[in-house]
This record gives C-alpha cells, sequence and structure tokens, in this order.
C-alpha cells in the first residue's frame, strides 16, 4: 500500500497542475499554457512508472515506448518553459524542435524495435534487461541496445539543459533593469533554483537509468525519496508558474508597440546623430528636447512614484521608441533604468523622511513608488552607501 501511495503522488500532482494551467489560465499566457503540457507529460511518465513498479506489466507493455518519449522530453520541454518566460514569445516547431529531435529518434528507434518483438521477447526485456538481470540477442539485443542509447541521452540532456536555462536566466535577471523598476518579482531566482534542483535529484533517475529498474523497485525506502521530492518540487512549481506574471521584455515590447506610440519612428533606434534626416544639429536638438522632458516627467510629475513604471510608459509618454529611452538614459546618467527611476525613489524617501522621520519603512517605500521594502533597502545602499536605518540615525551625514 506504501508503495503505490509513493507511486501515486507524482501522478496526482502533475494532472491536478496539467488542467489547471491549461484550463484556468484565462489570459492564455503562453508560458503557463506550455507549462500545462511540461506536466502532463510528467504525468504520463510518472503514470507508466506506477504500472511497472508495481508488476502490471500487461499494462506497461503497451506504455514502454511512451514512457522512453515521456522521460526524455522532460528537460527539453522545461527548457522551452525557461526560454518562453525569458526569450522567446510562443512556441514554434522551427525554433524549439532541434531540442526534441533526440527524443524522438530515440522513440522511434525503440517503437520500431519493440514493434518487432514477439510477446516472449518483450518478457525478456521487460523483466530481465530493463533490471540489468540478463542481456538480450537478436532483437532483445537491439532494444538493449536502444535502452543504453536512451540513458546516454537522457544523461547528455540533464547537463546540457542544466547549462542552458542556468544561462537564460542569469543573463534575463541581468538585463530586465533595463525595462523595469520593479525588478524583484521579475527575476526568476525560483526558475534557477528548481533548474539546478532537477538536475540534481535527476541523479536518483541517472542511477535508475545506470543500476536498472529494480533497484529501486525492491526498496521502497529508495522509492520514496524520489518520489516525494519530485512530488513536491513539481507541486511548488506548477503553483508558481501559476501565479508568475509577464516576465519576458519581448512580450511587453510587442504590446507597447501596437499601442498608441505617438512619434514612433524605426529610425531612432540608429545611434545618436543618426536618426532623422541626418543633420547632427537637427539629432542634437531632438537629443536634448527629449533629455528636457524626460527630466520634467521625472523632476516635476514624479512618475517613478508608480510602482510598476515601465520604461514603454516612458517612451509613450514622450513619443518615442524605448531603445532611444534607454540609450538616453544609459548615456547621461550611466544607469539602466531600474536604477534611474529608483535614483529619484532614494532622493523622494529622503526628502519625506526628513519631513516626518515617524513614517514607518513600510510607509516610505510606498509612499516613494517602491514595490516593497526590500527593493527601497537595496536602493537606498546603492545610491547613499548606507542603510536606511542609518540615514535614518544621522540624516545630515
Amino acid at each position: 500500500m506504501a508503495k503505490v501511495i509513493l507511486l501515486l503522488n507524482p501522478v496526482y500532482v502533475t494532472l491536478f497542475w496539467a488542467l489547471v494551467l491549461t484550463f484556468e489560465n484565462r489570459r492564455q499566457q503562453v508560458p503557463k499554457l506550455f507549462l500545462g503540457r511540461f506536466m502532463f507529460i510528467a504525468f504520463i511518465l510518472y503514470l507508466s512508472h506506477y504500472f511497472y513498479f508495481t508488476g502490471k506489466y500487461d499494462i506497461y507493455y503497451h506504455l514502454d515506448s511512451i514512457y522512453t518519449l515521456a522521460s526524455l522530453l522532460v528537460y527539453p520541454l522545461y527548457h522551452i518553459y525557461v526560454r518562453l518566460l525569458t526569450v522567446d514569445r510562443w512556441f514554434s516547431v522551427r525554433k524549439h524542435g532541434k531540442y526534441l529531435v533526440p527524443s524522438v529518434l530515440v522513440f522511434v528507434l525503440h517503437l520500431s524495435g519493440f514493434v518487432l518483438m514477439e510477446r516472449a521477447e518483450a518478457t525478456v526485456y521487460l523483466k530481465g534487461i530493463l533490471s540489468g538481470e540478463v542481456s538480450g540477442t537478436g532483437i532483445t539485443g537491439y532494444m538493449e541496445t536502444i535502452y543504453m542509447l536512451y540513458r546516454i541521452v537522457f544523461v547528455i540532456q540533464v547537463l546540457f539543459f542544466l547549462i542552458a536555462n542556468f544561462r537564460l536566466i542569469f543573463r534575463h535577471n541581468k538585463r530586465i533593469g533595463h525595462y523595469y523598476s520593479d525588478i524583484e518579482n521579475r527575476q526568476l531566482n525560483w526558475v534557477q533554483f528548481f533548474n539546478i534542483s532537477l538536475a540534481v535529484i535527476s541523479l536518483a533517475s541517472i542511477a535508475v537509468a545506470v543500476t536498472g529498474r529494480d533497484t529501486f523497485a525492491e526498496s521502497n525506502l529508495l522509492l520514496a525519496i524520489p518520489s516525494l521530492v519530485f512530488s513536491i518540487m513539481l507541486f511548488v512549481i506548477g503553483f508558481l508558474g501559476n501565479i508568475q506574471g509577464d516576465v519576458n521584455p519581448k512580450t511587453e515590447t510587442a504590446e507597447a508597440e501596437t499601442g498608441d506610440m505617438t512619434g514612433y519612428d524605426e529610425t531612432e533606434t540608429d545611434e545618436w546623430g543618426k536618426a532623422g534626416a541626418g543633420d547632427p544639429a537637427i539629432a542634437g536638438n531632438r537629443y536634448e528636447t527629449l533629455k528636457k522632458r524626460m527630466e520634467l516627467l521625472f523632476e516635476q510629475d514624479m512618475i517613478y512614484r508608480n510602482p510598476d513604471l515601465k520604461i514603454w510608459d516612458v517612451s509613450s509618454m514622450l513619443g518615442t521608441n524605448r531603445t532611444y529611452v534607454s540609450k538616453l538614459i544609459n548615456a547621461e546618467y550611466g544607469r539602466n533604468f531600474c536604477n534611474h527611476v529608483n535614483y529619484y525613489r532614494v532622493k523622494y524617501a529622503k526628502k519625506i523622511m526628513l519631513a516626518n522621520n515617524k513614517l514607518s519603512n513600510e510607509e516610505i517605500a510606498d509612499l516613494s513608488g517602491f514595490g516593497s521594502v526590500n527593493s527601497l533597502y537595496r536602493a537606498f545602499r546603492l545610491f547613499d552607501k548606507r542603510t536606511l536605518g542609518d540615514y535614518r540615525k544621522d540624516p545630515g551625514n
């Protein structure tokens, strides 16, 4: 009974999130829909696990090739999910199909061999070769070779996609400061954590692939560890993925540039002095005008008090595009957009603290436009070189 419960835990978890992410995604956000598909593949994988480890070989007999495909799809699908969160706007077979090719090829080779096997040979394969107890000959020898290929591909996938996902998330977290003033909820640290955790826990799966599945089938304790850990991880991934908002700058860029962008001009993405008609004096005047208008937005209109201010909001107010605004901020102030906005927020926070030092840190953060107290703390240390507490004790220093 304990074994059945352990084996069914990840089955229930993945089916639950597959349904929720597919049918409760009212905004039809692409990453959430794709995460739902990932969960469905994981559901098939763990359902196959259940039939194998409970000895229901008559059922598993028809699922082994599907199990092989599902287990090899988990890591490339998770990688595509990370890409949809960070750099790609939608799933495309042309763009993302290359990540699935090795999995599909192994599946085709496996299925072709399985179709050619007689039932008695399939029994030898399922009960002998997969457990590592016997070696095959003829068609079963072929299947043993494919099983070895499957294990090799699986190990390579774990290593390759661990590194690929790490790089994607690192670059995403590094560049979002050019787009958003509040980056705390847009950093994908939780995805990075689970990316590494999945790879570490997959050492157990690799151990299964190397030693044979029956090593785990013989011990409820060995079966319990990966089952419970994967169940918890997959549930949390589903939960966090379900509440994760849009964090992909490309998605927001597309939405912003299809809106009312009065004065939007693609030529403005060129270097300073080369935009417009090509007259440096005209380009220089436009640069200075844009700079003064932006200073008014921050100094006079105090747009930084909007906690969710984005660079597209500023470019829309100025009647230009994001790239032009980003270049202006970088060239004039040596900051990215997030730090530029937080610079003004810190200045305003100091002003209101001098006027009323009894305000709580939460009130100061809210009035200044910070999305959280933690964001206020970090910005204060960056621009004042002191903690907020030290400033409150001695604001004149």
